[in-house]
């Protein structure tokens, strides 16, 4: 049953009267619980040439996927369609024109990139977001082309595509014979033998494409490049395209009003701002190292005199101002002083402190391990570690703290 497939050759029906030739529960793999349509006539475009299938309805029947199988246009509905019947098609066009600006749009910066280098496109997809509910959130089209290029000739190559939309050319659709087509230079991934169709963006590009086309470069609107990296000793290529890069673009301008804002800066001079802010963060943050360089050197002299001058197996160093790297730092330079078990306080919020926990090698009578599960009991802590060093959270004020350990220290 052959299908006419009205979307070859006009991509904008957007309803079309069909009749039903044909429904039968699938029985394929992926579709069960849903059933197969064949039709006379057909605006739905199946999946195929890089993106899917359209998305709508017969009546109010939801259209749930479109495949071609061995030459047959199938419809797979949720619901059962009697035969013989004539059924409204509704395709959610919103949605196709969108994935024909992408699509063209990277039928154009490819058909440029092949006459400026030679390079082929060796991969193509169209990638959609989504929301939780189905709805369409964003569109790009990611290809893949078999040489490298610089980022000096992208923008070139994204001007010129550019430039190309603004002269309105037309792109359409041909399905020549095969006699026809060894007369016809045009790019394709794949040796076609038969059913040949091609997108032409006339002076700009041919190629086998079997998706519905735009009619003109302006429907395109505008193309912008927004990622590119080397892939498989060539390019990986990233834009967006019409609806989707105004949308992008739009974005990124509020992002960069907000950025103008924080940063003080006019319009084009976020970059230069960001890098004086960042000169300034550097700087800050060596002054800061240096600080906390001398204020371990200070802490480490008074945990020294403290260890050296106790005869308390536990030693507790409250140490507020520290992270963590620090508090290592005092016990790992310290604990070979004497016999005891280092405990460092730091971070303190509300009677909550961080701590550190480490003991002398040769202190062999106190279990670092043990001591964490007393301490789980004792003082409300979380954490733990090996026998060498502990560490994680109290839950306690110093004083109990101090106490807790004295009683262990007893004991």
């Amino acid at each position: 049953m052959k299908t006419e497939k009205l979307f070859d050759t006009d991509a904008f029906i957007k309803t079309n009267n069909a009749r039903v030739l044909k429904c039968t529960p699938s029985e394929r793999e992926g579709y069960k619980n849903l059933y197969e349509v064949i039709t006379d006539s057909s605006i739905f475009a199946p999946e195929g040439g890089g993106q899917k299938s359209d998305e709508g309805f017969f009546d109010d029947i939801k259209v749930v996927d479109v495949q071609e199988f061995d030459g047959e246009l199938i419809h797979f509905l949720e619901k059962e369609i009697p035969i013989d019947f004539d059924t409204v098609q509704k395709i959610n066009f919103d949605l196709r024109f969108r994935r024909m600006q992408n699509h063209n749009a990277e039928h154009l910066i490819c058909g440029l990139i092949h006459k400026k280098f030679g390079y082929d496109n060796v991969g193509f997809h169209l990638s959609e977001s989504r929301d939780k509910d189905g709805g369409l959130l964003g569109i790009e089209a990611i290809m893949d082309v078999d040489g490298p290029i610089s980022a000096e000739d992208l923008k070139e190559i994204e001007l010129n595509a550019n430039r190309a939309i603004a002269e309105n050319v037309p792109i359409y659709a041909v399905l020549p014979t095969a006699e026809e087509a060894k007369n016809i230079p045009y790019r394709s991934k794949l040796d076609i033998s038969e059913n040949l169709r091609l997108v032409i963006i006339d002076g700009y590009d041919v190629c086998a494409c079997c998706a519905p086309c735009l009619d003109s470069s302006a429907q395109i609107q505008l193309v912008k490049i927004v990622d590119f990296m080397p892939h498989r000793g060539g390019m990986r290529i990233t834009l967006k395209a019409g609806l989707d890069a105004i949308d992008d673009y739009i974005k990124l301008h509020d992002d960069n009003r907000e950025s103008m804002k924080i940063l003080s800066c006019e319009r084009g001079e976020c970059a230069a701002a960001v890098k004086r802010m960042n000169d300034k963060l550097t700087e800050a943050h060596e002054e800061k190292v240096s600080l906390k360089r001398q204020i371990t050197v200070m802490l480490e002299k008074e945990l020294r005199e403290k260890i050296l001058n106790s005869n308390d197996t536990f030693i507790v160093y409250p140490a507020d101002d520290i992270d963590e790297i620090q508090a290592r730092a005092l016990i790992n330079d310290n604990i070979a002083l004497a016999e005891k078990v280092i405990i460092i306080l730091f971070e303190k919020s509300e009677n909550t402190y961080r701590f550190v926990a480490g003991k002398n090698d040769k202190l062999t009578g106190i279990s670092l391990k043990a001591l964490a599960a007393k301490m789980r009991d004792g003082l409300n802590a979380r954490g733990g570690g090996s026998e060498q060093m502990i560490q994680g959270s109290i839950q306690a004020e110093e004083k109990d703290i101090i106490d807790f350990c004295r009683k262990n220290d007893e004991e």
